[in-house]
């Protein structure tokens, strides 16, 4: 369980680039406890360092990290013979992924600062949900073997709950987990599980 939590917390790390202690566990989904506990082991392994950035303090990998995160998601994609599913997984996310692409592009412009009160439209909402559903289809198997990826549809849906209630910066946003970054976050889980590069 330890290397579960650790790989948990390296690859929230490597998606986030940069994060406090409630971003990472937003993303490795860790009680704080445990959370603080890897994130100690990892600093003392010299997999993570603390940084402070205008007054705020937070975590980001360090080379000799990311090199061993490597190692962990290689051991995972070959675990209980995971690959298939996998990479099954990857190339039906690359079949949905450029029509929501498309979809965001073009509402892009209309998109204002995260947290933004602007009113999402049901034009942009309602496919949007089109492609959470299908995004919730095309994990359901990964996520039966590799439930930590069940974090991004569960996601995706809260960040659309929120476009209806609080605007745009749901869906756009950057620094929150809106449709977008989570999106984007996933592809590059996918990809980095798989060995890959963009």
């Amino acid at each position: 369980m330890r290397s579960d939590a650790e790989l948990l917390t390296l690859q929230a790390l490597r998606l986030a680039g940069y994060a406090d202690e409630e971003g990472v566990a937003d993303r490795a989904l860790l009680r704080a406890a445990d959370l603080r506990a890897v994130l100690a082991a990892a600093r003392d392994a010299g997999h993570v360092e603390s940084m402070s950035v205008g007054g705020s303090s937070g975590w980001l990998p360090t080379e000799h990290g990311l090199e061993h995160l490597r190692g962990l998601l290689a051991a995972e994609a070959d675990r209980d013979g995971g690959r298939p599913v996998l990479d099954t997984a990857a190339a039906r996310f690359e079949e949905i992924n450029g029509p929501f692409v498309e979809t965001v592009s073009r509402w892009q412009l209309r998109s204002t600062a995260a947290g933004s009160a602007e009113d999402a439209p049901e034009e942009l909402l309602a496919p949007l949900g089109e492609h959470g559903a299908a995004l919730r289809s095309v994990l359901a198997d990964l996520v039966a073997i590799r439930p930590r990826f069940g974090r991004y549809p569960a996601q995706y849906d809260l960040a659309l709950r929120r476009a209806r209630t609080e605007g745009l910066g749901w869906v756009t946003g950057v620094g929150i987990l809106s449709c977008h970054v989570v999106w984007a976050e996933l592809h590059q889980d996918l990809l980095s599980s798989r060995g890959c590069s963009r």
